[in-house]
């Protein structure tokens, strides 16, 4: 009886071994499986390269030596604001390595009598960005959308893909804190809400605060707004947007577009869901203002932390100064 237990556990012994053993021959083991990554639908991911993102703004360390200008007027006949500017903000900026900001000269127009056309009209179009979505009352563009489509080799490439364009907001393209840099021609823009902005940093959310005038002629807000848009006495609140981060991977296959997880690098990995927030798909809603008390459409900008930030379309038909063409 003794022998019959010491043979047990001798047994016993044995095959611990052996599992510990075939354990250690396939954490060692040379096959290449384990680097490939298999989403839902059985696409092979092993080539797909991740874009990287970036946590938050940059740095504003620069005050300019140069002198803002603006100049706003209304023609109330031709039913037009116009808007001229030096596009020198009034505010720190960051230090670019592309260049410096430099003085513009800059006139737009926008009518005074806006309409919803029924049809969004999108910033960007089939060949790259179309728009600048408008201009603040500090004179400085909002211009939200990149120049930088698949696959990232410039927008001459035969193959690029505007459809998966990089966010801005998102990547590593030398914004500072402003979500906001410089163009090789010297023109400082906005790609998102810019924190330093003299109306947005006074802002206490008790109030309404208009900030800009977008290309079709309605007026730009900064995130607040009443809880009851028909209502000027309700509580005045933050607005939200009403997009979110897809999740999952993209369906490209790592050529002609991108197939890696979704992560905010692109404009595309975010969707719209109707009523997900307060605001609609252009970043707007219909109702009473302090500005305009018998009601209007008005668009909102959210923090540059919260995508798109500036719309990225119109429901209204866009003045044609503020058309850019593909690659700007």
């Amino acid at each position: 009886m003794e022998c019959f237990k010491l043979n047990k556990l001798f047994l016993i012994a044995i095959l611990s071994v052996m599992i510990i053993q075939s354990c250690s021959n396939d954490d060692n083991s040379d096959d290449t499986d384990d680097d490939i990554v298999v989403v839902d639908d059985g696409t092979d991911t092993s080539d797909c390269e991740q874009q990287d993102v970036v946590d938050g703004s940059g740095v504003c360390d620069t005050d300019l030596d140069l002198t803002p200008s603006v100049v706003i007027t209304v023609d109330e006949t031709a039913a037009t604001r116009t808007i001229e500017t030096n596009s020198i903000p009034d505010h720190q900026i960051g230090t670019f390595m592309n260049g410096d900001v430099t003085e513009q000269n800059e006139t737009y127009t926008v009518t005074t009598e806006p309409e919803i056309t029924g049809s969004l009209v999108s910033l960007q179009g089939d060949n790259g960005p179309e728009y600048q979505f408008g201009i603040l009352l500090n004179g400085i563009e909002l211009d939200p959308i990149a120049a930088e489509p698949w696959p990232h080799n410039g927008i001459d490439d035969p193959d690029v893909n505007w459809d998966w364009n990089l966010e801005a907001l998102n990547v590593p393209i030398g914004l500072d804190c402003n979500y906001s840099h410089v163009q090789p021609t010297g023109k400082y823009h906005h790609h998102g809400a810019p924190a330093l902005n003299n109306l947005i940093v006074n802002a206490t959310g008790t109030e309404m605060v208009q900030v800009g005038w977008a290309a079709d002629g309605f007026p730009i807000y900064y995130k607040y707004a009443y809880t009851d848009a028909d209502d000027a006495t309700s509580a005045v609140i933050a607005m939200t947007s009403s997009y979110e981060l897809l999740t999952g991977n993209r369906p490209g296959d790592g050529v002609t577009a991108p197939c890696s997880e979704y992560n905010g690098a692109y404009s595309a990995d975010y969707e719209y869901v109707d009523g997900l927030g307060t605001l609609d798909e252009t970043n707007g809603r219909t109702g009473v203002t302090p500005e305009f008390p018998e009601g209007t459409y008005y668009y909102v900008l959210t923090d540059g932390d919260e995508f798109p930030s500036i719309p990225r379309s119109f429901v209204g038909t866009p003045s044609s100064d503020f058309l850019q063409g593909g690659g700007r």
